[in-house]
């Protein structure tokens, strides 16, 4: 034990030497750049100096990179000035400043595009992506990673490509798409397989078993995780190999192979002593008490746990220490030594205190980053607002002018009229009030048109709102689908190049149903602006309302088979109504396609046909999402809110919106009953056909 001692104390001392000695070969590094002569290579000597020390002195490569764009902006060179942005957005980020980190990448990304230096320009977006994920900013992420990943396939640049690929990966894990982010990590395999790289692959694979393990497909985790572990066991990547080892212990754990789980903690604990991380440790040795009670070794589970227990209040890790509190309350208790347990349960209770105030700072340093973000788009509306406030001042003004040279000149003639009428006063009386009844009605002219004026002001802020809500929908649901399409149709020869036609017909199959997504918005907003300008065409006929349903439904069928969803359609009886053939079929269109869009794989669908002596009654039931009740009302009005549906469809609730308008344009009524996670249905009334009235 002394001789293990030792030769850990001799391990740290190396490290400490070694990275003694590597600061001080950088500060001999830093010591020549400074002292030498002010020119375009000293900035591109201070950005990389910069780079060096960003892990070693965060401050010092601040002061560095500082140096480079002041030195840049004096000898006028651009690319310098434009890398050396670069670098400070870099080392804001690794600050966790990323309001700064955003500003110094934007304006590096600017001048690049200037310079029209492409590799710089993708490699800023592939750093943006990153900083607006940690936002929370997921769509703005996607867009830079995209951005990025065009440019790199115009360059045919596969190394970066594969890291961009890798990135939008870990963005659809963080975001819960775990069969997308699934997709990512696969190509970004088959791209390093291609270069040649699968010595670099070991990260990849990891993020592949992370994916199965969060879908519960332990099995498939394992088997990556041991791929990753083959290709580190060769290399000094000691921290790796010990969480692939944990990671394939408690993928053991959950699939009930407690020897093997065993055996894999054991490992990685080993490894954790070794490199003194004891972070890791304390999970490990929980995984291993939990493992060892589960397999019915009670005293040996116990031990491992109080010991993670302990080195847990060693680090003073209040969030470990508490979950392992409520962890051996819970051992205890199932045990039947129930006053242990009550006094872990205490020491949990005690521990609630503090994790709540623990709670509280992040979420008070949480608010305060959303409020600053807040805070500048606020000021950006608020410009934009006041700019058309500016406007609408301008347009004030050329009224109010417009209105004062007319006053002007009524007064004019008023006085012309008056002098006229103190001359002839005396000789005709009756044309003095004649002419006074006319100045009348040119006062009470004048009040109408300023009322009109008015009117008009109100009808020009209420259709720029409506205009505004138009842009929204335009810019969420129209840009979401062409996004997605002009991802797959990247994606699309890679496949074709690696004869992947499985691959293909499911990214058809994707691609299909985005395409009918722009379709059904296209029409919505086609039928949104006829709606508003009030000519959009009604011609009610007698319809058979049997036979135009089946046609409707018969278009998604195959839209519902991609879901394996099954599509009914109840109807005994040929039903004759009086409407309009368009709109009932843009109705029943709208109604489909929600169904379609809220019910999960393996679902199911119903239409059906009821009537009675006056009306016919359609319903749509689907075994979807539902909704809470506090929703039902607002469902049918114009932008109601963003929903996804359960393959990420999204929607501003147009559709309903027009189903409301049309059904009632037809003398019928809409309806709706729908409750959270059983399914919704929608039924509308239209009025039978009557040979006497129509």
């Amino acid at each position: 034990m002394r001789f293990f001692n030792c030769i850990l104390v001799l391990f740290l001392l190396a490290g400490v030497l070694k990275n003694s000695y590597a600061s001080n070969e950088l500060d001999s590094l830093k010591r020549e750049v400074l002292s030498s002569h002010d020119d375009t290579n000293k900035v591109l000597q201070l950005k990389n100096l910069s780079y060096q020390y960003l892990k070693v002195q965060s401050d010092t490569a601040f002061l560095l990179c500082k140096k480079a764009i002041k030195l840049s902006e004096e000898l006028q060179y651009d690319f310098g000035y434009a890398t050396s942005l670069n670098q400070m957005g870099l080392v804001f980020k690794y600050k966790t400043q990323y309001d700064s980190a955003l500003y110094y990448y934007n304006k590096s990304l600017a001048l690049f595009n200037n310079l029209k230096i492409d590799l710089e320009q993708a490699s800023i977006l592939n750093r943006l992506g990153n900083v607006y994920k940690r936002y929370g900013k997921f769509d703005q992420s996607i867009d830079c990673f995209m951005k990025s990943l065009k440019i790199y396939q115009n360059l045919n640049d596969s190394t970066r490509l594969s890291a961009v690929l890798n990135n939008l990966g870990v963005l659809y894990f963080d975001l819960g798409e775990y069969e997308k982010s699934l997709e990512y990590y696969l190509l970004t395999i088959n791209i390093k397989k291609k270069l040649n790289q699968e010595s670099n692959l070991a990260v990849t694979y990891m993020n592949i078993g992370n994916v199965y393990g969060a879908l519960g497909s332990y099995n498939k985790s394992v088997e990556y995780y041991k791929m990753a572990l083959e290709l580190t066991a060769s290399s000094d990547k000691r921290y790796d190999q010990m969480l692939l080892l944990h990671n394939i212990g408690t993928s053991y754990e959950n699939t009930g192979k407690f020897k093997d789980a065993i055996n894999f903690y054991l490992k990685a604990i080993r490894i954790q002593k070794e490199i003194g991380e004891k972070e890791m440790h304390v999970f490990s040795l929980q995984g291993l008490g939990n493992t060892l009670i589960k397999e019915g070794s009670f005293k040996d589970g116990e031990r491992y746990l109080l010991q993670s227990y302990n080195l847990a209040k060693e680090i003073k890790d209040l969030r470990k220490e508490h979950k392992l509190a409520i962890n051996l309350y819970e051992v205890y208790y199932n045990n039947g030594d129930y006053k242990k347990s009550v006094a872990y349960l205490k020491d949990y209770v005690d521990l609630e205190d503090h994790m709540y105030s623990l709670e509280r700072k992040a979420q008070i340093t949480g608010l305060e980053e959303k409020y600053n973000a807040e805070k500048r788009e606020q000021q950006i509306a608020f410009l934009e607002k006041e700019k058309e406030i500016q406007q609408l001042e301008i347009s004030k003004k050329e009224i109010e002018n417009k209105q004062k040279s007319f006053q002007r000149n009524g007064l004019i003639i008023l006085v012309i009229l008056v002098v006229a009428l103190l001359l002839y006063y005396f000789i005709d009386s009756k044309k003095r009030k004649k002419l006074n009844k006319l100045l009348l009605k040119q006062n009470t002219k004048i009040t109408n048109q300023r009322v009109e004026i008015a009117k008009q002001n109100d009808y020009l802020l209420e259709s720029n709102k409506t205009k505004d809500k138009l842009f929204q929908i335009i810019a969420h649901d129209l840009r979401s689908p062409l996004v997605s399409m002009e991802s797959i149709t990247q994606l699309i020869p890679y496949w074709v190049e690696e004869q992947d036609f499985e691959s293909l017909s499911r990214l058809s199959k994707t691609l299909e149903l985005s395409v009918n997504n722009v379709l059904s918005l296209i029409d919505n907003l086609l039928n949104w602006a006829l709606n508003q300008q009030g000519k959009f065409p009604y011609k009610p006929e007698n319809i058979n309302l049997k036979e135009n349903l089946t046609e409707t439904i018969d278009v998604y069928r195959p839209i519902a088979q991609i879901k394996n969803i099954d599509l009914k359609f109840k109807a005994s009886d040929n039903v004759m109504v009086f409407a309009d053939k368009n709109m009932i079929f843009t109705v029943m269109r709208n109604l489909l396609n929600n169904a379609v869009k809220f019910t999960p794989e393996n679902g199911k669908i119903t239409v059906g046909i009821e009537r009675n002596q006056q009306f016919a009654k359609v319903w749509v039931k689907d075994s979807g999402i539902g909704m809470h009740i506090s929703k039902k009302e607002a469902v049918f009005e114009l932008a109601n809110g963003n929903t996804k549906g359960t393959k990420g469809e999204t929607g501003k609730g147009l559709g309903l919106f027009f189903c409301k308008e049309f059904v009632n344009l037809n003398n019928g009524d809409i309806f709706i009953e729908s409750e959270k996670g059983i399914g919704t249905t929608i039924a509308f009334t239209l009025p039978l056909f009557n040979i006497a009235e129509n």
